[in-house]
């Protein structure tokens, strides 16, 4: 890790804080930004509260990398106030709740760095669902810390309006700016012990192991799919449900059925070859793992969840749509995509072409750097 710059000459003009390198959606946002932005010129640091997780060996091309250390990651604030007070960057971003917590903690000691916080998940949702810290506090804390920020950017414009609300923040200092689509310059072949899930057609789901993504239902979905066909269920991610999810399958006489490989650093070779991507969550903020659908021509069954399934579908213009929890609604819409026949991958990605340029990772840079730059010009 390099160390913060200490000397006028080298300050950062920008500095991205994140909890970590976990294989979230939205650390892989967060790299994507700042390999964005210090190509566009910006002397770019990415600061995290503690360096580990999956994505810890991504290349970073220009990008300065500070560890905090700290002592977890939602105690981060003293370490963060501290590199702020040493590197002063012109411009502060946080990207993920607890960094964004932390965020506004560190505006409130260092009021002359002005900060970007960027709510990537809906704020008002089911409890099981819900930030910790939010369903124990409410949004009181987060109200009086993000008054604070220079500007709040949201996933989606579901969140961006939800947050302005919520967070009883001013209109114009409130934004909606969505995930890229992150272009893979190659699909490595999904690897030969998983190619067995392949040998019939296959329901995709991708995300954490957690109640957020109710993975559950979507077994339950399945299961009343698979007793009139012959399908496999695969869920790529890592979390505390796996256990669960697999004794769920088991007693629901699909055991042979349900695959969980773990993490998959590159999903899409899988999600080429899957005949439907079945997103099940309950709340979401612009799921990454569907516009990797979308890119990928895939079929696709979502939830109508708060927020960004809808945005990114175009309504149902590119995918079907089901109730939240509703499990035998999403066994009927996945039976009916099953069912239906399959257009190859080329004449999705031709369909869906021309809506797809608004994620291009060009045009999502250029709003970044715009904020960014206005932040600075402000402050």
């Amino acid at each position: 890790m390099s160390r913060a710059a200490s000397t006028d000459s080298e300050r950062p003009d920008l500095a991205i804080f994140i909890p970590s390198y976990a294989g979230g959606g939205g650390e892989r946002v967060s790299l994507f930004v700042a390999r964005a932005l210090a190509d566009a010129g910006l002397r770019v640091d990415l600061v995290v509260a503690r360096g580990h997780g999956e994505l810890r060996d991504e290349p970073l091309p220009g990008v300065n990398q500070v560890d905090l250390n700290a002592l977890n990651e939602i105690l981060a604030a003293p370490a963060w106030i501290r590199y702020l007070k040493r590197a002063r960057p012109r411009c502060a971003m946080s990207m993920i709740h607890t960094a964004n917590f932390n965020s506004g903690i560190g505006a409130r000691f260092v009021p002359d760095v002005p900060v970007i916080v960027n709510l990537r998940i809906a704020l008002d949702c089911d409890p099981a669902a819900q930030w910790w810290f939010r369903s124990w506090f409410g949004f009181g804390p987060e109200r009086a810390l993000y008054k604070r920020a220079a500007r709040v950017v949201g996933v989606s414009r579901g969140v961006a309006e939800e947050a302005a609300r919520l967070l009883e923040l001013p209109p114009d200092k409130v934004l909606a700016i969505p995930n890229p689509r992150q272009s893979r310059e190659t699909s490595p072949n999904v690897a030969p012990e998983h190619e067995r899930f392949f040998d019939k057609p296959v329901v995709l789901g991708v995300g954490r192991l957690a109640p957020q993504k109710d993975f559950a239902m979507l077994v339950h979905a399945f299961a009343e799919v698979a007793a009139s066909r012959d399908v496999h269920l695969v869920v790529l991610g890592e979390g505390p449900e796996r256990a669960a999810l697999l004794r769920q399958a088991k007693e629901l006489g699909v055991g042979d059925r349900v695959f969980l490989p773990g993490f998959v650093p590159n999903p899409q070779a899988y999600l080429h070859r899957a005949r439907v991507f079945a997103l099940s969550s309950r709340n979401e903020g612009f799921p990454g793992a569907l516009i990797e659908a979308m890119d990928a021509g895939a079929a696709i069954v979502s939830t109508d969840c708060p927020f960004g399934p809808s945005e990114i579908l175009d309504g149902e213009r590119f995918g079907r749509l089901v109730p939240v929890g509703d499990a035998a609604g999403f066994a009927t819409a996945l039976g009916a995509e099953l069912d239906s026949p399959d257009p190859s991958p080329e004449a999705r990605n031709a369909e869906r072409a021309d809506w797809m340029r608004q994620f291009d990772p060009d045009v999502i840079t250029g709003r970044y750097l715009e904020v960014v730059r206005e932040v600075v010009a402000e402050g």
